[in-house]
């Protein structure tokens, strides 16, 4: 749900927006909910298609969600010259990418922890402006008398779901 979100964001914002995500559940939804291209970063080809989605060069900026050590240490790899990594994912531990190609690249990463007061005014003036919406994450509907009976099933082992709702 925060990689949807900075997705949505970004997209209100008018960059170009391409999720990478390994599980087809999550790439259908964001195509279907944000209307946005998806690509798998497990497929051998992902990165001759990421270069296809920007023109035939690599992103600008890469925002990491995935709290994914794999993932996180390649960042570096994925973006252009002069790009920026942001670490929105958090992974305890430790991180390591080839210093050599980050300089090359004269790149920028920054970590992001905490959203501001000024965020959530942002937030709010997208939704009013019907540039984002709360369904964009909303996968699932639950009912509060039965979600013991369903719990494991539906919200533990379920590869589908993205945010749910309990109805009272």
């Amino acid at each position: 749900p925060i990689g949807l979100g900075v997705a949505a964001i970004a997209k209100a914002d008018g960059a170009r927006v391409v999720v990478a995500d390994t599980r087809d559940e999550r790439r259908q939804h964001v195509e279907q909910a944000l209307q946005l291209p998806t690509l798998n970063p497990l497929d051998e080809r992902f990165e001759t298609a990421l270069r296809a989605q920007f023109g035939g060069m690599l992103a600008a900026k890469v925002i990491d969600a995935t709290g994914s050590q794999q993932a996180m240490n390649n960042a570096v790899n994925l973006i252009r010259h002069g790009g920026s990594i942001i670490f929105v994912g958090l992974f305890k531990g430790d991180l390591q990418f080839p210093d050599p190609e980050f300089h090359k690249k004269e790149a920028t990463l920054m970590g992001s922890r905490n959203a501001t007061e000024e965020d959530f005014v942002k937030v709010g003036r997208l939704m009013a402006a019907g540039k984002i919406t709360a369904e964009m994450m909303l996968s699932h509907h639950f009912d509060f008398d039965g979600l013991a009976q369903a719990y494991e099933a539906q919200v533990i082992n379920n590869p589908q779901l993205i945010k749910g709702v309990i109805h009272f």
